[in-house]
């Protein structure tokens, strides 16, 4: 308790997040996902994976609310899951229900007649199925949207794998920020080509 105390409050906050939400993101994955919304300042951000919302649902949400606007769409397509994850919301964290809108289904099914009547994204992460050929899919879908920002999880593992080449190797995609092994399971920040922001 007395480590705990002496523990600067933002830098234990990246440890803890919000201690009623469960989340996933290693330590050093949050620092970076908050520091890019806080840095590029999206105002509209799509996310696959919601879980219960304590990771990357709830930095990338606080850092829309602590830059003053921004909202973000996730999708978990789990219905019990999602339904904790809203009222996880609803009960911990009504400060930022302004900022996030949940979705309940399939990100291929959902996404895309939200993307086409909002017209672009400015952010997307990535952090679905742990199937290659899915997330490629997802990519695919929210790229005729882009506008500047991508975001992914698990990089080094199968789930990125059919996509981390086209990414790398792209000149349409800039690699701005990756985190490595044993820091992260692999977290990669890209820009878009070309984009001023």
């Amino acid at each position: 308790m007395l480590i705990r105390r002496l523990t600067p409050r933002r830098f234990r906050w990246f440890y803890e997040g919000c201690m009623q939400v469960p989340g996933q993101l290693w330590f050093a994955d949050r620092v970076l996902l908050y520091s890019t919304i806080r840095r590029h300042k999206p105002q509209t951000v799509f996310e696959v994976g919601t879980w219960l919302g304590g990771g990357s649902t709830y930095f990338i949400a606080q850092a829309l609310h602590d830059n003053g606007s921004g909202v973000l769409q996730t999708i978990e397509s789990d219905p019990d899951t999602y339904a904790h994850a809203v009222d996880n919301y609803k009960r911990y964290l009504p400060h930022l229900l302004p900022h996030v809108i949940f979705h309940r289904g399939l990100s291929m099914d959902v996404y895309p007649a939200i993307l086409a009547s909002q017209g672009a994204a400015d952010a997307v992460f990535l952090d679905g199925a742990a199937e290659p050929v899915q997330t490629l899919e997802e990519f695919r879908m929210f790229q005729p949207s882009l506008r500047h920002l991508f975001m992914g999880h698990d990089w080094y593992g199968d789930k990125m794998s059919a996509l981390r080449p086209i990414i790398e190797n792209s000149h349409e995609w800039i690699v701005e920020r990756v985190i490595q092994p044993p820091r992260s399971l692999g977290f990669v920040v890209a820009v878009r080509a070309g984009q001023r922001w």
